[in-house]
């Protein structure tokens, strides 16, 4: 296993869970991918995945947008400092 098999990417992408061209239903995922089709991910926004959906596009995040995005998370859900032990 070469370390290009073994490094994780970061997307998130767009599908379509629908074939209705009037009323489409779409998914946003954010996945960590080790691979094309190998990865695990959570669902954004949309119905759960029932294996008809079609992906429509796909962006490989960077490390700026890691960190774009973690220092909105971080403004909105700042983290909480471990409780401190009763000593």
């Amino acid at each position: 296993m070469t370390a290009k098999d073994t490094q994780k990417t970061a997307t998130i992408t767009l599908d379509t869970a629908s074939r209705d061209r009037q009323y489409p239903i779409y998914q946003l995922s954010i996945n960590a991918m080790r691979g094309e089709n190998s990865g695990h991910g959570y669902r954004l926004m949309g119905p759960k995945y029932l294996g008809r959906s079609r992906n429509l596009h796909t962006v490989e995040l960077t490390q700026r947008d890691a960190d774009e995005i973690r220092a909105i998370l971080d403004e909105v859900f700042p983290v909480k400092d471990a409780p401190e032990s009763a000593a």
